[in-house]
């Protein structure tokens, strides 16, 4: 009966961990898969670790990732392990009070703390403008910068802050098990109290003090939110690069940069553990004999090394600190700083563009239009160039965020194709140069529907249920339904939008939905476990890669065809540099490289019609018809497609409204 329970019990924690470490299972699994989906696997290969290897931005997200980690830990190591010794010698009310304020950070949400040390870091460079432009109006003799920005150092700082509290609660208890008199022996022996400190306090509470350091650096590596709002436009990690990507698929390069990650901490882990075991044995022997061992030391002996280990500290500091600053200030000219959508560019471009102009470029990605204007409406980025979609482009220009460029400075624009041009968001064309086009529509797999899907009417229909992925985007979802019903998709009437949400709402009820997804799409549909979804036409290219078996089709009520476009905000610190970079995309050779690296529509006219010159001469084959008309949608069928409108307040209010009550 007890080998049993032991038995049952074996069983049910090994069915924990096989729970908790199946999802890192199957993504080791996947980053040495040939393909590109991470639901087919094609056959093992090494490919996307050598590919990682080249991806600029990915790896430029782990150096930062990295190095912020490291720095954070052990700066905040140092801060929080003083922190908690301070805390242990104060009296006890004092100190439960103290404790109390360390632990609300832990408790806080983290969008809480990111927000606010936005918010703190923008007050602050508020000052230091007013400052700075007092300061080099009194005297010549020091220049400072006209402003700040954050970028690696308030990322750092931002770490820092988080993790302390951390170190603070893993080092405290340690502290409370010491025997109280260990300092006062050690010093009636002879040390002082830093020596005290060191070789006696330090080895008692080591194991807190590298638990500390250990969930500090996971924490680090791990934070997103925090980072996100306090990273501008200069650092950005490897969780933020890897959230930026929702826009489109989480590229299999991450599964390796995952995978290496994952080796790394878990080879940190089974060393310090074995060191620990190790150590545990001979402990109570040590702490005799430390304690004897200061009899034979004068006092002070070791003071003066133990001043050259600090000094040295101190200096490492000041040289890492000063780095920061001077590579902050430095990268104020020469450079643009932009912000497109994950896996949105030709990565090779960016290299040509530094060796053609010698203008470094800083790339960012964010995951959807409201997270990038959020962020410049709060001041927590610098960006110089920005990448949003028309709807959002025609909001940013009514609120006087963008600036009119000087299209002397772009003559690539006259190479756009005039029906790209003087479009509803940007009637006048004095903001925006056209970046890719492409629509919305249907995708589904022709082996699990009995006929062609032609009507939106087939996201609403109880035949699919259970089989059909609705996109998780209000505007997107909503428009599907107002398609159905036909009605205009930027209708500002209350009632008609009430009927298009009730008809999801009434789908979602008969379980027609499988899911409410974005970039899960892809495994879904790659993988055969869903038969219909509503998603983008450039993304669907991407996913009949890994499935022949899918389809791709604007229905016959029409659908949304939309634009993203290159703009300057007001705000730019970079304007020359950032209409030198919007020009050197707008040019034929870029878009050409860019749509086929995306499979998004060109807006550049000569790229358009050498596109299957191109692809044959890059593939030695010709390009099928299909797939160039869903690149490049026909004008007649573009006819029946509407462009988002910028919605009035009270009608996005009430979008969010009906978005909540859907209970998505």
């Amino acid at each position: 009966m007890k080998k049993q329970r032991h038995f049952k019990s074996r069983l049910f924690m090994a069915l924990v961990f096989l729970f908790l470490y199946a999802p890192i299972f199957i993504l080791i699994f996947f980053s040495f898969n040939s393909g590109t989906s991470s639901m087919v696997f094609q056959g093992f290969s090494l490919h996307w670790y050598s590919e990682l290897l080249h991806n600029r931005i990915i790896m430029q997200s782990v150096y930062t990732t990295l190095l912020v980690s490291i720095l954070a830990t052990i700066i905040s190591t140092v801060a929080g392990t003083f922190a908690a010794v301070g805390f242990h010698a104060l009296r006890k009310r004092p100190r439960e009070v103290l404790t109390t304020v360390n632990n609300i950070p832990m408790m806080n949400a983290d969008i809480v703390t990111g927000v606010s040390l936005c918010l703190l870091f923008v007050v602050l460079f508020g000052f230091y403008e007013s400052f700075a432009a007092w300061f080099n109006g009194i005297q010549s003799l020091i220049t400072l910068p006209k402003q700040l920005n954050m970028g690696f150092g308030t990322l750092l700082i931002a770490h820092i802050c988080f993790n302390i509290p951390y170190i603070i609660l893993s080092v405290g208890p340690k502290l409370r098990q010491m025997d109280k008199n260990l300092i006062d022996a050690a010093q009636d022996l002879g040390c002082t109290w830093m020596q005290a400190f060191v070789k006696v306090v330090i080895p008692e509470i080591k194991p807190g003090i590298i638990s500390g350091a250990l969930i500090a650096f996971t924490m680090s590596v791990d934070d997103f939110v925090i980072s996100y709002f306090t990273a501008g436009s200069s650092a950005s990690t490897l969780a933020m690069t890897i959230y930026g990507m929702t826009k489109k698929r989480v590229s299999p390069q991450i599964n390796a940069v995952s995978t290496l990650l994952f080796v790394t901490v878990l080879i940190l882990l089974v060393i310090v553990n074995l060191r620990e075991a190790s150590e545990e044995k001979s402990a109570k022997r040590r702490k005799s004999a430390k304690i004897y061992a200061h009899r034979s030391e004068k006092p002070g002996r070791s003071i003066a090394p133990m001043l050259k280990r600090v000094g040295a500290a101190v200096l490492i500091c000041a040289i890492i600190a000063g780095t920061v600053f001077a590579g902050h200030v430095g990268k104020s000219e020469r450079v643009v700083n932009v912000c497109s959508w994950g896996e949105y560019i030709d990565e090779d471009l960016i290299d040509e563009f530094e060796a053609q102009t010698g203008i470094t470029v800083n790339y960012q990605t964010a995951e959807s239009n409201e997270a990038l204007y959020s962020l410049i409406e709060m001041g927590g980025a610098d960006f110089d160039v920005i990448v949003p979609s028309d709807y959002m482009i025609e909001r940013l220009i009514a609120e006087d965020l963008l600036a009119e460029l000087d299209y002397s400075n772009i003559p690539n624009f006259e190479l756009i194709d005039p029906r790209f041009k003087n479009l509803s968001y940007d009637p006048e064309n004095l903001y925006t140069v056209p970046y890719t086009w492409s629509t919305l529509g249907i995708i589904y797999n022709t082996a699990m529907v009995d006929e062609p899907i032609t009507s939106w009417d087939a996201m609403f229909d109880p035949q699919y249920a259970g089989q059909v992925l609705m996109i998780n985007n209000s505007r997107d979802a909503l428009a599907a339904a107002l398609f159905s019903l036909g009605y205009d998709i930027n209708t500002t009437d209350e009632a008609k939008l009430r009927e298009a949400s009730a008809l999801l709402a009434e789908a979602k009820s008969a379980g027609v939905y499988q899911a409410f997804v974005m970039d899960q799409v892809y495994q879904k549909m790659e993988g055969g476990n869903a038969a219909i979804a509503v998603y983008y036409a450039g993304d669907y290219l991407t996913m009949l890669e890994n499935n022949e078996d899918l389809a791709y089709v604007i229905p016959e009520e029409g659908s949304n065809w939309f634009v993203d476009a290159m703009c300057v905000l007001k705000s730019a610190q970079h304007k020359e540099e950032a209409e030198a970079w919007i020009n050197f995309i707008a040019s034929t050779e870029s878009n050409l490289a860019n749509m086929d690296y995306i499979w998004y529509g060109s807006p550049n006219i000569e790229a358009m019609e050498q596109y299957p010159d191109y692809y044959y001469e890059t593939y030695e084959e010709e390009i099928d018809q299909e797939t160039l008309d869903i690149i490049i949608t026909p004008a007649d069928t573009l006819e029946r497609c509407q462009m988002y409108r910028n919605l009035p307040a009270d009608t996005l209010a009430l979008y969010n409204e009906l978005w909540t009550d859907l209970g998505v």
